[in-house]
């Protein structure tokens, strides 16, 4: 399961630089080729059993000392 889903990655990578290359677009082949990258090691990790944070907890790490500002000067 492993091979496929870098073999499907990798199609899909080549298939859509080259409509980019064509279209001569820099920012988006990198904005692609990052989100590609992020997009298939999650997978990768996730196919091999490692236990992955919620987003959930970087969602509450981000906005918990907001809010407690928040709270603090509306009390």
């Amino acid at each position: 399961m492993l091979y496929a889903v870098l073999i499907i990655s990798i199609l899909t990578m080549f298939y859509e630089f080259r409509q980019l290359k064509e279209k001569h677009c820099v920012r988006e082949m990198v904005v692609s080729l990052t989100l590609f990258t992020v997009g298939t090691t999650l997978i990768i990790l996730e196919l091999v059993h490692v236990e992955l944070p919620s987003p959930l907890t970087g969602i509450r790490w981000v906005f918990q000392p907001v809010s407690q500002y928040f709270a603090r000067i509306l009390s």
